[in-house]
């Protein structure tokens, strides 16, 4: 801001200079200092009220500036009579001129650097910051590619869509031995300190889910890494299911951490039913114990993980969505595609509100 300030007013108080030296007989170096001076202060106070959306006060420093400098004409006297005709009148004014025409010079280069320095130093930062930004959204894209997939009785269809450059959010599915994990998690907060959480979690849970632990375990050393690496005021939200590859068992098992509940689409019953497990997020307390439950999941029958960034989109009222749209959502969708239905519920969302949190969702099916 200095520089630019600096620069501005070395080109308003050559302005000041120039409008002086319209008018060259009454002319002095005082008053063409004094008016350059005024000018230049004219300049900084104009673009500091406008930085500041203070558009009133820019009328009011003009109306000063004109009282000013009439007051600076004025107080200067009838100066030198340089057109009188006289060798030696017209001796000043040539000095007056090149004193003046040296001080604009000086000032105009003064101002050009000045400004130009803030431009270059201004985008470089900015070039530097879209650039982290670009690498943000191409890291969030590699971390959280979108999922489809089959894997023995089960299609599963995944994608997350960040609010920003880069989210929080992570879904993911892993194949192990003869079963198959997928899960959302959900790190509070938003952009790079998130990411890099997301990160962790992703490497945590691949490295837990195909060491040979149950469940139970895997979130309990995954909550025991998380805590000890997390700030005190990060938590992370977990959606986990597992099935076996086998078709001959058609149950899954899941576990939520402070996650919302999984919704699961009967297709015999024609229902959506909401499946839950109480325990607390990731990284709250370092030694806690995670309860288990399993789902029957007959064919044809769907399980639809999202997180709170698809249930808090408000309207204009304030009025957030919650999870029943949703379940109306995978009623009427039934026999779609999977794509089709993470589509529909992504547009839900986008009718209701604007996206102000990563939106998650993860889609299990179990194949006729």
């Amino acid at each position: 801001m200095f520089l630019v300030l600096t620069g501005i007013f070395c080109l308003f108080a050559s302005f000041g200079l120039t409008i002086t030296l319209m008018d060259v007989r009454h002319a002095s170096i005082s008053l063409e200092l004094a008016i350059a001076l005024d000018t230049g202060l004219l300049g900084v106070l104009i673009v500091w009220a406008i930085s500041r959306v203070y558009l009133k006060l820019v009328v009011v420093f003009i109306v000063i500036h004109t009282i000013a400098v009439l007051s600076i004409s004025r107080m200067a006297g009838p100066g030198h009579a340089l057109l009188a005709g006289s060798p030696a009148n017209f001796l000043v004014l040539e000095r007056l001129t090149r004193i003046s025409a040296a001080i604009t010079t000086f000032l105009i280069i003064a101002g050009y650097s000045l400004i130009s320095t803030f431009m270059r130093n201004e985008g470089m930062r900015v070039l530097s910051t879209v650039t982290e930004m670009r690498l943000a959204s191409e890291i969030h894209r590699a971390l959280v590619p979108p999922l489809s997939c089959t894997t023995g009785p089960f299609q599963i269809c995944g994608s997350s869509t960040p609010s920003g450059h880069m989210g929080g959010d992570l879904v993911d599915v892993i194949e192990h031995g003869e079963r198959w994990t997928a899960y959302v998690a959900d790190v509070s907060g938003h952009g790079v300190p998130a990411g890099m959480i997301m990160a962790m979690v992703k490497s945590a849970v691949r490295t837990g889910s195909t060491s040979g632990e149950n469940m139970a375990a895997t979130l309990a050393n995954l909550n025991r890494v998380l805590a000890s690496l997390s700030a005190s005021n990060v938590f992370i939200t977990l959606a986990y299911i597992s099935g076996e590859i086998s078709t001959g068992n058609s149950k899954v098992q899941f576990s939520l951490a402070g996650h919302l509940p999984i919704l699961h689409y009967r297709k015999r019953l024609g229902s959506v039913e909401e499946r839950t497990v109480s325990n607390l997020p990731l990284a709250v307390l370092p030694d806690t114990n995670f309860q288990t439950a399993w789902i029957e999941c007959e064919p044809g029958d769907l399980l639809a993980v999202l997180t709170d960034g698809f249930t808090e989109v408000s309207n204009s009222g304030g009025e957030e969505l919650g999870l029943e749209a949703f379940k109306t959502v995978l009623l009427g969708n039934s026999d779609a595609e999977l794509e089709t239905i993470l589509t529909s519920l992504h547009q839900t969302a986008a009718r209701h509100g604007k996206q102000t949190d990563d939106q998650t969702v993860l889609l299990v099916r179990r194949l006729p």
